[in-house]
């Protein structure tokens, strides 16, 4: 049952962000006075629909987004096209149509946000906080660049870090990089050198650094040593083997490296000082105990200018962010194994809706948005292809040589099919216990 849901999120949040790109190409030839043969929801066999004009509205078998068919664009006669064809239209039509496309995913992103951010935002206080640290795990990188608990961050190479959210925004994205830290401590100005670490699959960056939050359980899971041992949420662990804890990020990275090991854990439970024993699971090496902090909420509310301008500002944080990411990925500071296909979409669609309309919204707003960017790369076979042929016909004035046009959109067409191909491969070696080395065994 799990999987069908994850499923129908997916369809829905592909569908819907792909008929929007669709429909955006739709308006564009129809203002051009292009003929539209068909606008199918969905690929494959055609089950159902109805002809309106010259275009056959359609449902197919696939219902994984959409595509419209423009007559003339992909057989015509050079020498003598048809006036409603898309090739007979002159090069700023062809360009304007193709454009709409991306334009209408930008568009929809900025409207969600813009929905989103009227209705109320619901943020974690913390990241709206100033950046004071409150533990440094052992062995980190902040523990090897010398920062201690209660020093505030003030800058991450130059750029001045006001709240956590900047600050995780920052480091999370710069794995694999040495950043200069400007930080005060005990009322001095000092700088340091961070070498930020790369962790999980996505290869997010990692400091090791983390703000103050008391060790008081929020949530306990079912069948986990915490919820055996009878803690329950409220509960402030203030002792581990009689060590004091007075962090929740200390008191998990305890838990974190005691897989297996018999803790003895000292806890308040309103006045009364209570204690319990248990043994975290080892899970990957990992210890674990089934329990997460509890961590107060602010909503923010926006009226309309704000919220107008706060969309176009998360907007533009986003597609910095998309860049930064290819950019890294070029350089190799990023792998192309942290990329997300189908797969994953459909698991994080699934898990955002889960935890509410905002967040799955939002994470629409994210791959529209994307997928708007993206479609605009010169990659042939993607929209940018198509502008880069024809923004280069443009500049020298005549047609470039149609079998070259060709070729080019079937090297764009497989470059894209293989790398389908390796994320959807890619999604499957994550849930494998030694990732590609599972698929590939001669890796090892």
């Amino acid at each position: 049952m799990n999987v069908i849901y994850q499923l129908l999120t997916f369809m829905f949040v592909i569908g819907l962000i792909v008929l929007v790109h669709e429909f955006g190409h739709f308006i564009a030839a129809r203002l051009m006075k292009i003929r539209v043969e068909v606008f199918s929801f969905g690929f494959g066999k055609r089950l159902l629909g109805k002809k309106v004009g010259d275009t056959d509205f359609r449902v197919s078998l696939f219902p994984l987004g959409g595509y419209i068919r423009m007559a003339g664009d992909e057989e015509f006669d050079p020498l003598n096209p048809k006036p409603d064809e898309f090739m007979a239209k002159n090069r700023a039509q062809k360009i304007f149509t193709l454009l709409m496309g991306p334009f209408m995913n930008i568009l929809l992103a900025l409207l969600l946000i813009i929905i989103i951010s009227l209705g109320g935002v619901e943020i974690e206080a913390y990241k709206l906080e100033k950046p004071v640290i409150g533990y440094i795990a052992k062995g980190s990188p902040a523990e090897k660049a010398g920062l201690l608990p209660g020093d505030t961050l003030l800058a991450i190479d130059g750029k001045k870090t006001t709240d956590w959210k900047e600050v995780e925004i920052t480091i999370g994205t710069n794995p694999k990089e040495s950043l200069k830290i400007d930080f005060a401590r005990q009322g001095k100005s000092l700088t340091a050198i961070l070498d930020v670490i790369s962790v999980s699959s996505y290869e997010f960056g990692y400091a090791g650094f983390y703000r103050q939050l008391p060790a008081e359980i929020g949530q306990t899971l079912k069948n986990y040593p915490a919820w055996k041992a009878g803690l329950q949420p409220g509960d402030l662990i203030t002792a581990v083997n009689e060590q004091p804890i007075d962090n929740y990020f200390e008191l998990a990275d305890i838990i974190h490296r005691s897989p297996g090991k018999l803790l003895h854990l000292t806890y308040k439970r309103g006045e009364r000082i209570l204690s319990s024993q248990l043994t975290p699971v080892d899970e990957s090496g990992v210890g674990l105990i089934g329990f997460n902090a509890k961590i107060a909420t602010r909503q923010i509310r926006y009226g309309v200018i704000a919220a107008v301008q706060n969309s176009f500002q998360e907007a533009t944080r986003l597609t910095f962010l998309t860049f930064n990411a290819f950019k890294k990925m070029i350089q190799r500071k990023i792998s192309i194994k942290s990329f997300s296909g189908p797969m994953e979409i459909a698991r994080i669609s699934q898990q955002a809706l889960v935890s509410g309309f905002d967040n799955f919204f939002m994470l629409i707003a994210f791959i529209s948005l994307q997928l708007g960017i993206v479609n605009l790369f010169p990659i042939p076979g993607l929209d940018g292809g198509h502008l880069l042929i024809f923004t280069v016909e443009a500049v020298i004035r005549r047609d470039l040589n149609q079998k070259l046009k060709t070729v080019l959109i079937y090297i764009g067409f497989s470059f894209l099919i293989t790398l389908m191909v390796f994320v959807i491969l890619n999604d499957i070696s994550k849930t494998l216990p030694n990732g590609w080395k599972s698929l590939l065994p001669f890796l090892h």
